[in-house]
């Protein structure tokens, strides 16, 4: 059997079923669109840093190792599912350049030795934890239980996993330092994805009658914690105060 986790109707996802048809781009709209390439342009973004600049200055390991997990949690056990292409190309993007960035922070120098792990202090095992809570007591109810529980665990883990980045971006801050612009350029295109995707959601239950009370919640959940980092970000462009790499 294979898993349609595009589109579900009346709250609750899809059970497993058979599908025939792999479509090119599936079913979108210009909001989920619009999130999507604001989610690979934060990628890109950090690949361009890491691999041009050979520099990891101001970036969470944690908040990378954080997000790599969340895509394996959700896209593994649904990878070789009937989907779109467009789905299946994100999916393998974004699962490889994942683990590639916690590998090249973690194990390869130079990009190691320009990681500051005092810095990066959150405690990641309480977001693991927290999530994983959610995700037992509060997710939808299908037949195929680790599946619906891997992409529910994803889903609040995925809310979470800015925490550690947004904390190491206060810390720079009270010590009196400046935030390089290409890093507050990967976290605002982080949080520009969320908004995107509520737009996303509203845009679906209006017009499609779809609705999805976990994704929405965690994501605007997500999209809140936000809030403090873009009145320091949009303040310091307006100063011009952020130095460039």
């Amino acid at each position: 059997a294979t898993v349609s986790v595009l589109y579900w109707e009346g709250g609750r996802r899809p059970r497993l079923r058979g599908a025939n048809k792999m479509l090119l781009l599936g079913k979108t709209n210009v909001f989920r669109q619009a999130g999507d390439l604001l989610h690979l342009m934060s990628v890109l973004i950090v690949l361009y840093k890491m691999l041009r600049l050979k520099s990891c200055v101001g970036l969470s390991l944690k908040s990378q190792f954080i997000y790599a997990v969340v895509f394996t949690a959700r896209y593994v056990p649904t990878i070789m599912h009937s989907q779109s292409l467009y789905l299946m190309a994100m999916k393998l993007f974004f699962l490889s350049t994942s683990w590639l960035i916690v590998y090249l922070m973690r194990f390869k120098i130079p990009y190691k030795a320009s990681y500051d792990p005092k810095l990066d202090s959150f405690k990641m095992r309480y977001l693991f934890i927290t999530a994983a809570v959610l995700a037992v007591f509060l997710h939808y109810d299908n037949p195929h239980f680790i599946v619906e529980m891997l992409w529910t665990f994803s889903e609040y883990l995925e809310a979470l996993a800015i925490l550690p980045q947004l904390l190491l971006l206060n810390t720079i801050i009270e010590q009196g330092r400046r935030w390089e612009l290409l890093t507050a350029h990967y976290v605002a295109c982080l949080g520009l994805y969320r908004m995107c995707y509520i737009l996303n959601w509203v845009y679906r239950y209006l017009y499609e009658n779809r609705w999805n009370w976990v994704d929405t919640t965690s994501g605007t959940i997500q999209t809140l914690l936000y809030a403090d980092f873009f009145y320091t970000y949009f303040n310091g462009l307006a100063k011009l105060r952020m130095r460039l790499p």
